[in-house]
């Protein structure tokens, strides 16, 4: 009887262990931070971007490539994705869409034709200033982008159902080079809010 409770007093402190380390990971990374989405404005950006067409979920190593390709030539980057579509109302989460790509300092803007030149699977578009609904969240490591896809997107739903929206896109601005690191998420909704869909 006394192994029992030995054993049972082991797997309870185990199971209390692995919990508590568990919630510790995610208060870390913010998962019980209070989000809240506010009027702001995006842009403008010269941005050089890809259409990619796929599931969200394995974008990982095609932005490692899109970093290796582009930090050859920039220094001042930053990183954004447009995503287009929310996977769960596909019928394939393989057709969800995004143009994935960058915007560089104003130091850096003549390098972009030569990019352009040496890279034809990359397009250029401007994207101009946008009234946008606004929010942060910091990045402490990739784990946070699961707590993204718990914290932030049902807000996103959630706007896009209240506001009756038929196209919109969720435009992620990834800030990593700065010691407070952060992914910005902006769902343009202004009078230009339509040059923002490059699909």
């Amino acid at each position: 009887m006394n192994f029992l409770k030995t054993n049972f007093k082991l797997a309870f402190a185990v199971g209390a262990g692995i919990t508590g380390i568990i919630s510790g990971a995610y208060w870390y990374h913010g998962a019980f931070s209070n989000v809240e989405f506010r009027d702001s404005k995006y842009g403008p950006y010269d941005f050089v971007y890809m259409n990619r067409e796929g599931s969200y979920d394995t974008l990982g190593n095609e932005w490692l490539n899109i970093q290796k390709e582009v930090q050859k030539q920039f220094s001042s980057i930053h990183f954004i994705g447009i995503y287009y579509d929310n996977p769960e109302q596909l019928k394939d989460p393989k057709q969800a869409r995004a143009a994935l790509g960058f915007a560089v300092g104003n130091c850096e803007k003549d390098k972009i034709k030569s990019f352009l030149d040496n890279h034809p699977t990359y397009k250029f578009a401007q994207l101009p200033e946008v009234q946008s609904r606004s929010t942060s969240f910091p990045f402490k490591s990739y784990f946070s982008f699961r707590v993204v896809k718990d914290k932030i997107y049902p807000l996103v739903r959630d706007f896009v159902f209240e506001k009756k929206l038929k196209s919109y896109c969720l435009v992620e601005s990834y800030i990593f080079q700065v010691q407070n690191r952060k992914i910005n998420f902006d769902i343009p909704v202004g009078e230009n809010a339509q040059s923002y869909l490059l699909f």
